[in-house]
């Protein structure tokens, strides 16, 4: 088997059950290795992951009786759909500031909280003041939540071994090198 025919199989597979249409291709993978393969499907609506994930895993176990081994990642893409501030918690010093994200994939949305630490807003509100972080928005709230929204963007957009699953991680802390990275690495930065 190469790792040709093994998407093949997979996509004939979750064909069959009606799941085609939910495929998100360009960012599928299907690679070969010395003991085996990995496959990442990947669909447009998390309402299909549990039923997608199923029918990998009966592939997975088929295969393996066969004596091929197959490592399979089965997610879905997210989109950010809003932004809530829920303030400090706990609101004395050294707190932090937390947001509710609500994401959606397709007819299914989750919750996430981001924490931004207090160090992280402290640097916020310095490059507030120096006239930096304009390219986030036009004053400091304005600013968090485009920082928010690229960090959990950032998150989302990680595939393989290091994707984010947010049904079963559901907790973010954007950290002061969170926060520097993003800055230096936002899409405002680059257009």
């Amino acid at each position: 088997m190469t790792s040709f025919e093994l998407g093949n199989l997979i996509k004939d597979r979750l064909g069959a059950a009606g799941l085609s249409q939910y495929l998100d291709d360009a960012r599928e993978q299907y690679l070969e290795f010395p003991d085996g393969f990995f496959a990442e499907i990947v669909l447009k609506d998390g309402s299909k992951l549990s039923e997608a994930q199923r029918l990998v895993k009966s592939i997975e176990e088929e295969l393996r009786k066969r004596g091929v081994e197959l490592d399979a990642i089965v997610r879905t893409t997210w989109e950010v759909v809003r932004i809530e501030n829920k303030g400090l918690a706990p609101p004395e010093p050294g707190g932090f500031q937390r947001f509710v994200v609500t994401l959606r994939s397709g007819n299914r949305e989750c919750a996430v909280t981001v924490d931004v630490t207090g160090i992280a807003l402290a640097m916020v509100l310095r490059a507030f003041e120096e006239g930096g972080l304009r390219e986030f928005g036009p004053d400091r709230n304005a600013a968090l939540v485009a920082i928010v929204r690229e960090f959990v963007r950032q998150e989302l957009s990680y595939g393989g071994e290091s994707y984010w699953d947010p049904t079963l991680d559901p907790d973010l802390k954007l950290n002061e090198e969170a926060l520097m990275y993003l800055t230096m690495h936002s899409p405002a930065k680059a257009g």
